[in-house]
């Protein structure tokens, strides 16, 4: 969600002030949720999406936190699972694979369930 802000804001050409001060919370702290360190409460969100003319709902949509706490327990009870996982986030460290290519392997092994 962070990343969306971030260029949702830099389109726009809102410092993280303007935005920060538009939702009424700290500069620091949207940075934070920018970076993806912290997370805003609904009703902060809206004031961002307002202050960015863009859809709470669509920002949700970048929120991939229970995703990933999901897949999180799916590996940490299957070590084949976790393995694959660990396989795949070293491909991505290396270089070997990008994250567009991991997620077209995702998407097609997704599709043939």
């Amino acid at each position: 969600m962070g990343q969306r802000l971030r260029e949702l804001r830099e389109h726009a050409g809102l410092s993280l002030r303007e935005v920060a001060k538009a939702a009424k919370i700290s500069a620091p702290f949207l940075s934070d949720v920018e970076l993806g360190r912290r997370f805003p409460t609904n009703e902060t969100l809206n004031l961002i999406a307002q202050k960015l003319r863009a859809s709470a709902d669509d920002l949700k949509k970048h929120d991939h936190r229970s995703s990933l706490a999901d897949l999180k327990r799916l590996a940490e009870g299957s070590p084949s699972l976790g393995a694959a996982v660990r396989a795949l986030v070293d491909e991505v460290q290396s270089g070997k694979l990008t994250l567009e290519e991991l997620a077209t392997k995702l998407r097609r092994a997704g599709k043939t369930k």
